[in-house]
């Protein structure tokens, strides 16, 4: 390894090329963290120059690490592969641009034509291929049309033309846009212009710490001082090229460019846990002599799609998308936890032998990407539930039980050798389990071990449908046993499910049952969303809904049951029971957005009526022509409810 010092003038003024390797993530540096800071620098230089002050230090811009390819021809400029700091020289070459755009907005030909030598390679007629070894930054593909298109543009007017859209639409202002829509590289590229024309224009090169104001009207930025423009944009540019350096890392052949990368961006801003792993995948592609760039076209494109850089929140940690996919794939490779802050390390403990072997989990990279890009995709079902397949349904009714810890199982089971049918019947079978679990309530904090713990036996067993039967109804303990019929049952009829699961839980019961009700599939006949659960015997149903007979609750029976537990024939003993059994599986239905709320608490005589109108929902059909509606009926109906209830979450 080489390494030292050396001025950002004399990178850019050899006759090299900087080439980002496809794999690496797009430019990302912004206004904010990067841009700001670095212009300021670059003024504050530009100010030390005009004012003729001794140039005491060079101004370090971190490292840029090069690894020497190969060439193949002597007629090819000699290229280096950017391991760190493609962010910076792209950055740089931005910068240039704008300088040399505006130089020639002002007429100053000699310094357009200097600037240019730091952009672009000379002797294009000497050169293999001149369309691409021009370029002294050759950037990774998401962003090189963009960028060949900026510093390849013969001046402002003609990058204007072509990426219109982006600047302001009134001719008296001339800027890029500086929103979320438009490209990052176009935005530094704005920014820097913007910088320099106004440091030229006023006074903003007097005083460091004095910045001239920023005017709407162009024509009043006039500057008091008597420096030539031209002098003033020779400093700004040629700050950059003489007082600012970099450490040049230049890798021999025996040297790990993947540990150098990791090491150097250990500190400060960190790369993304999946920055370092596909870095590291298509490092060890390279060595391997594995076309590289063939496999990230084919096999890990599809990560860099949008969906996959959302940020999610799970427990504690808010992260990308790909993240959470990546900690539940290696999850459930290994069957065991995963520590997602330390993601990247994990990613390369798994690719080691598992115990006891000597066998690698891959018997090459583009086996491992293959391995991804397959789970990836079942990820994505899971999470997007559109696509209208059996995981997606299932991934839609899991919703409101918010189980994301078995993630891995579900990965691992939709990517099994299994038939469709097992398939889909291990996923009813899981279901089963969580609602039941929940209905009962059963404990959910074990899941991720319980999960984690079926994908081993299943490993050793066999992935069928039995094994995962046997294996949950075998469990025991209270963290994981499976809730028989009498239990179930039990807790549907006399739990207060209302209020112990919420309203969009109790919601996603009833509407299955509405479904299963309807005799039709589910993928066939899909609720609104719009649906509501409704209490039949109002959740506040002193006024309207006495008890029967002579005797009636006073203010202070209330008071007193609402600190007691004990339901026997005692007025308070009813109320404590009423206000229990109101929240209970068969005192709860669906309505639908015409409903009107303006009669629920009302008697049932006035209810009924309005029940009668819901006339699609079937779960209103039981109970409408009823008479009266008490506790009795309430319990009628909550027997009635299970029977549906289970046939849809079955043992």
């Amino acid at each position: 390894m080489k390494a030292g010092p050396v001025e950002i003038g004399t990178l850019l003024q050899n006759r090299n090329r900087y080439c980002v390797p496809i794999y690496q993530r797009h430019y990302v540096w912004n206004r904010e963290k990067q841009w700001e800071p670095f212009w300021q620098d670059i003024r504050t230089k530009a100010i030390e120059r005009l004012a003729g002050r001794e140039r005491r230090f060079s101004h370090f811009l971190g490292a840029v690490v090069l690894e020497s390819r190969a060439k193949p021809s002597v007629k090819q400029v000699p290229s280096f592969q950017v391991v760190d700091g493609q962010q910076r020289l792209t950055t740089f070459q931005l910068f240039l641009t704008a300088a040399r755009h505006y130089a020639k907005a002002i007429g100053h030909v000699t310094t357009e034509g200097n600037i240019k030598r730091y952009i672009l390679n000379s002797d294009p007629h000497l050169m293999e291929d001149a369309d691409v070894e021009i370029y002294k930054v050759w950037p990774t593909q998401s962003n090189r049309q963009l960028f060949v298109d900026i510093v390849s543009s013969e001046d402002r007017a003609a990058l204007k033309k072509k990426y219109g859209d982006y600047w302001f639409a009134n001719v008296q202002r001339d800027q890029v846009k500086e929103y979320a829509t438009t490209p990052s590289m176009l935005r530094a590229y704005g920014f820097f212009y913007d910088r320099i024309k106004h440091s030229v224009e006023t006074d903003d090169l007097h005083d460091d710490l004095v910045e001239a104001p920023e005017l709407e009207d162009e024509a009043e930025q006039a500057s008091d001082d008597s420096i030539p423009k031209e002098l003033k944009l020779d400093a700004i540019w040629q700050s950059l090229l003489e007082e600012f350096k970099v450490v040049e890392i230049v890798l021999d052949e025996g040297d790990d460019a993947q540990v150098i990368f990791e090491t150097l961006n250990d500190r400060g801003e960190p790369l993304l846990a999946a920055d370092l792993v596909r870095n590291n995948i298509f490092q060890r592609a390279d060595a391997r002599g594995e076309d590289a760039e063939m496999l990230f076209k084919k096999h890990w494109k599809p990560f860099e799609h949008f969906f996959w850089s959302q940020m999610e929140k799970q427990g504690r940690y808010k992260k990308q998308r790909i993240e959470f996919f990546l900690a539940n794939f290696i999850a459930g490779k290994i069957a065991g936890d995963v520590t997602i802050s330390k993601l990247f390390s994990e990613y390369k403990g798994y690719l080691r032998p598992s115990r006891n072997s000597t066998v690698p989990r891959y018997e090459s990279v583009q086996a491992e990407i293959q391995d991804l890009e397959a789970h990836g995709s079942i990820y994505r079902e899971i999470i997007e539930r559109s696509s209208g397949s059996r995981l997606a349904i299932f991934s839609t009714r899991l919703r409101a039980w918010d189980v994301t810890t078995i993630n891995p199982l579900l990965l691992r089971l939709w990517a099994s050798d299994m038939g469709d049918d097992e398939k889909e019947r291990s996923l009813e079978l899981l279901l089963s389990l969580i609602v039941r679990r929940a209905v009962c309530g059963l404990t959910g904090k074990n899941y991720n071990n319980l999960f984690l713990n079926v994908i081993a036996d299943l490993e050793k067993k066999g992935w069928a449908y039995e094994n995962l039967r046997a294996y949950l109804l075998g469990l025991t303990a209270e963290s994981g046993r499976f809730p028989l019929d009498a239990e179930f049952e039990n807790a549907l009829l006399t739990k207060p499910l209302y209020s112990v699961l919420g309203s969009p839980r109790v919601r996603m019961l009833l509407s299955e049952i509405e479904l299963a009700k309807r005799g039709k599939k589910q993928e066939d006949k899909a609720l609104p969303d719009t649906l509501t659960v409704e209490h039949i015997l109002p959740q506040d149903w002193r006024t309207h809904w006495p008890f029967t007979g002579e005797v009636q609750p006073s203010d202070t029976d209330h008071f007193q049951a609402m600190h007691a537990v004990l339901e026997d024939d005692s007025v308070v003993g009813r109320i404590v029971r009423r206000n229990r059994i109101k929240h209970t599986l068969g005192n709860l239905t669906l309505v639908t957005q015409s409903f009107n709320s303006a009669v629920k608490n009302l008697a049932f005589e006035t209810k009924r009526q309005e029940f009668e109108d819901q006339s699609i929902l079937m779960l209103t059909k039981d109970f409408v022509k009823k008479a009266t509606w008490n506790e009795d009926e309430i319990a009628s109906r909550g027997k009635l409810l299970f029977e549906h209830a289970k046939q849809i979450w079955s043992s």
